[in-house]
């Protein structure tokens, strides 16, 4: 028995060793957990549909959480060691002063979020991981291409009534009054992809034509614009590539979502004044931070223009869903993200001890960020959602950023510092997408850790 033991006990370790079994963990470790877990978190967005909630409890909240909390534990070391010794720190940091204040308050509700975007923050920007971009390109074309089987096999939305009522304009643009409207998470077809994947295709309920590869389509434009710029950066004349780019352009640029175009435009202006800058990391961080923050304070000053130009055509279809003749208050509605940023950091000013308003935020946000009939988040703009939530530790959060930024500048990597001004706006305007369980946190995570030194794409390279 002891001889059929040890046998089983050789022959598995000639198994682990053997070169191809090498090669795969080599893979795994380097990124290819990763890319798993983009592949299966893409795959999830497309059966979660535009307006729906997901509750704690349900099946598609483990569905969700619980492969975010899992697929670090192959690399706990690593994932440990860059919360304690490397780039994690500061959000480590965060983390552990959050929970020690906020569950010595008794208020544990808001420690799990906090553990747990440390936690994934960690795992995707560990040191080892570089990722050959053949793989992620296969991973988003497979996901525009079962995107698109589900959009040609789902019903069609005239079998759903609530889908055909005609669009009359944003409601963010009227003058709402009465409770918050929140979409009735039992109606058929509310998973369904409504947008379509052509233009033209749009149900009525939702407006002028936009396409999208899932039914949400802020996650469609998003990652389909960080699919465009990573390919952009490795664009080689192959098949793969080429198509990668021609398919996520046509997503990015017709989904018509506002914070992707004009992050795409804020990204091509700060490549191109940092390539023009002589190579000194605080003149460039300077810099792009100084063109990231000026782009807020722009779009805070908006509607005063956006009143004055909406009646030009491209105006209107670009930045106001195709609306014109409206108020200065129905555009300043409309935008919404600058009345919620001064709303959180007025949140933050009046907690006691500036240490956040924890889980009864939530409660504050029903009763006074959420514009009455409309269905909104308040976690839209995730940086000041933090900093109203937990306070100073938040702080971290804003360290993390500016250290890596800093840190891209040094290695001269201006794709890298192009993207993480690009991820600070899309946090500040379409947070809600950024989270811990999904793809898109973990890419953003991944290149704000990494830089451009997160991609590869010959082996030679590695």
């Amino acid at each position: 028995m002891e001889n059929t033991g040890i046998r089983k006990l050789n022959a598995l370790a000639d198994i682990l060793m053997h070169p191809k079994a090498q090669s795969v963990w080599a893979w795994y470790k380097n990124g290819g957990d990763i890319l798993l877990f983009l592949a299966y978190s893409l795959l999830l967005t497309i059966y979660m549909g535009q307006e729906r909630i997901v509750s704690r409890g349900e099946p598609l909240y483990w569905l969700l959480t619980l492969p975010a909390v899992a697929a670090p534990l192959p690399r706990l070391r690593q994932t440990v060691e860059n919360l304690i010794f490397g780039c994690a720190r500061p959000i480590a940091v965060m983390g552990v002063t959050a929970s020690i204040w906020f569950g010595s308050r008794g208020d544990l509700g808001v420690v799990p979020p906090i553990v747990l975007l440390a936690w994934v923050s960690a795992w995707a920007s560990r040191s080892e991981v570089r990722i050959n971009v053949r793989w992620l390109f296969v991973i988003i074309l497979v996901f525009y291409g079962l995107g698109s089987l589900s959009f040609v096999l789902q019903p069609p939305f005239e079998k759903y009534s609530w889908l055909m009522h005609e669009y009359h304009g944003d409601p963010l643009g009227a003058d709402g009054s009465g409770d918050i409207a929140l979409p009735p998470q039992d109606r058929e077809g509310i998973d369904i992809n409504a947008w379509g994947i052509l233009p033209g295709q749009t149900a009525p309920a939702y407006g002028p034509w936009r396409i999208s590869m899932v039914p949400n389509i802020a996650t469609s434009g998003i990652i389909s614009l960080f699919a465009f710029l990573i390919v952009l950066k490795h664009l080689r004349f192959r098949w793969l590539n080429i198509t990668t780019v021609v398919a996520a352009a046509y997503f990015t640029i017709l989904s018509f979502v506002r914070s992707a175009l004009i992050g795409l435009v804020l990204f091509s202006a700060t490549t191109v004044v940092l390539t023009l800058l002589p190579d000194n990391a605080r003149l460039r961080v300077t810099v792009a931070f100084t063109m990231t923050l000026g782009l807020i304070l722009i779009v805070g000053l908006s509607p005063f223009v956006l009143y004055h130009l909406q009646d030009i055509p491209l105006i209107s279809r670009l930045l106001l869903r195709n609306q014109s003749g409206l108020s200065l208050e129905a555009i300043y509605r409309q935008a919404y993200r600058p009345w919620l940023w001064l709303q959180h950091l007025q949140i933050f000013w009046q907690s006691d001890y500036l240490m956040g308003y924890g889980s009864s935020l939530a409660q504050s946000a029903t009763e006074k960020l959420l514009n009455a009939n409309q269905i909104r988040s308040d976690s839209v703009s995730l940086p000041t959602r933090l900093l109203a939530t937990y306070g100073l530790p938040a702080l971290g959060f804003f360290y993390f950023l500016g250290e890596r930024c800093y840190t891209h500048a040094k290695k001269n990597d201006v794709w890298g510092v192009s993207m993480l001004s690009l991820l600070i706006w899309l946090m500040m305007t379409w947070g809600s997408i950024f989270h811990p369980t999904n793809a898109i946190f973990v890419l953003a995570l991944l290149i704000i850790g990494r830089g451009g030194n997160a991609f590869h794409e010959d082996h030679k390279q590695q």
